[in-house]
């Protein structure tokens, strides 16, 4: 049985690696980042609800966007020719990212529309 610190270790270089290797992680985690401190900020201060729809939702996106971010990898490695089945299968990752990006968006809004 391997080591709790080496199960994380494996966590954190893949992280690490979509961080450094990945553009639409890196653009997710900096700048929508951004927008989430932006909003402790402007909206402060926020009721513990809010924080934690807030933080569900950032952590919802980034999370969809490090799993498709990884199927595309071992699907581009596995099958490296174009093919219907796999650009479904990427397309439905895409489409996860899409969906838990929605909801970060309509949790700002919502949370902008509750305080005009």
């Amino acid at each position: 049985m391997q080591p709790l610190t080496s199960k994380f270790s494996h966590a954190i270089r893949g992280i690490a690696y979509a961080l450094r290797h990945d553009r639409s992680y890196r653009v997710q985690v900096y700048l929508i980042g951004a927008i989430v401190i932006g909003a402790f900020v402007y909206f402060d201060p926020l009721e513990q609800w809010e924080v934690l729809f807030v933080l569900l939702a950032y952590t919802l996106m980034l999370v969809t966007e490090l799993q498709n971010s990884a199927l595309e990898s071992a699907l581009d490695q596995i099958h490296p020719e174009r093919h219907s089945a796999i650009g479904r299968s990427k397309d439905m990752a895409a489409g996860a990212v899409l969906t838990a990006s929605a909801f970060f968006l309509i949790v700002i809004a919502m949370l902008v529309y509750g305080r005009i």
